[in-house]
């Protein structure tokens, strides 16, 4: 199960990765826009407080994750190299 799952999502972050790439490709300023939507995203993902005394939920962490990993391959597809975005 955890098999066809990972590759579903696998599926699933490769399709919208690439389809923000060829969207804003050519256009280096829609390519940052939608840098930074998914960083706006990610950073709104989970409204708990910094200093809440809870652990962030796990489905909060697979979120996240899967937002990195949307940005690194958008990056990639469109040749643009910012290390600054997994902060």
């Amino acid at each position: 199960m955890d098999n066809e799952l990972d590759g579903r999502l696998l599926a699933l972050r490769q399709t919208v990765a690439l389809a923000l790439a060829l969207s804003t490709r050519g256009n280096a300023q829609a390519t940052d826009l939608a840098l930074d939507i998914l960083s706006d995203l990610r950073a709104n993902l989970d409204n708990t407080p910094a200093d809440s005394p809870f652990e962030t939920p796990a489905w909060a962490v697979g979120a996240h994750d899967e937002l990195d990993q949307i940005t690194r391959l958008v990056q990639a597809f469109t040749g643009q190299n910012t290390d600054d975005s997994a902060a």
